[in-house]
């Protein structure tokens, strides 16, 4: 137990935690946002969930046993307070307000590609089954491993390798038009 140091001890102690924690901000702060936007939230209620879950896990600090590792807590405690943003404004996985809205009439047409191309992505996205998806998401859009993915959701990582596979197979076989799409 900590209670045991002596205060300068302690000092550096929570010293070695704030650059453990700062570390994973700068290296793992913008995966786990792109995961929330992936999943569905607005860019201010995502910004919101990932600030939230980094104070819950401070808050965590002297619990956590390997604080050079935090990126799998994180993007747990991330996790599960966007599902508790949904199950409290009663939304439903909706796309992004990003994908939602109509293109600006001033965009190029590689910019009203790249939004059409996202939304397609997207829809075909929330048809796949919800933890083939999570693993499609995590890996492929947030860029964490297959060893993290497992580690985060309880599952080994072959079945993260298969889950994975079919996503990107069911995702290729939904989005097949969109090649005749790209190459127009």
């Amino acid at each position: 137990m900590f209670c045991d140091r002596k205060p300068e001890e302690e000092m550096r102690h929570e010293e070695c935690l704030r650059e453990k924690f700062s570390q994973a901000y700068t290296a793992h702060g913008s995966e786990i946002l792109k995961y929330l936007l992936a999943s569905g939230l607005q860019t201010a209620d995502a910004q919101d969930v990932l600030q939230i879950s980094f104070l819950a896990m401070w808050e965590l600090r002297f619990r956590i046993e390997d604080p050079g590792n935090l990126a799998p807590l994180w993007f747990t405690i991330a996790r599960h307070r966007m599902f508790d943003f949904f199950r409290r404004s009663r939304r439903m996985f909706s796309l992004t307000s990003e994908l939602d809205h109509l293109p600006d009439p001033g965009n190029s047409v590689h910019e009203l590609d790249q939004e059409y191309l996202r939304k397609r992505i997207a829809e075909a996205l929330r048809l796949l089954p919800e933890e083939m998806a999570e693993a499609y998401r995590m890996t492929k859009i947030s860029g964490f491993s297959i060893r993290e993915t497992a580690e985060i959701l309880g599952l080994s990582e072959s079945d993260i390798k298969s889950k994975v596979f079919r996503a990107r197979k069911k995702l290729m076989e939904t989005l097949a038009d969109l090649k005749e799409f790209h190459e127009n």
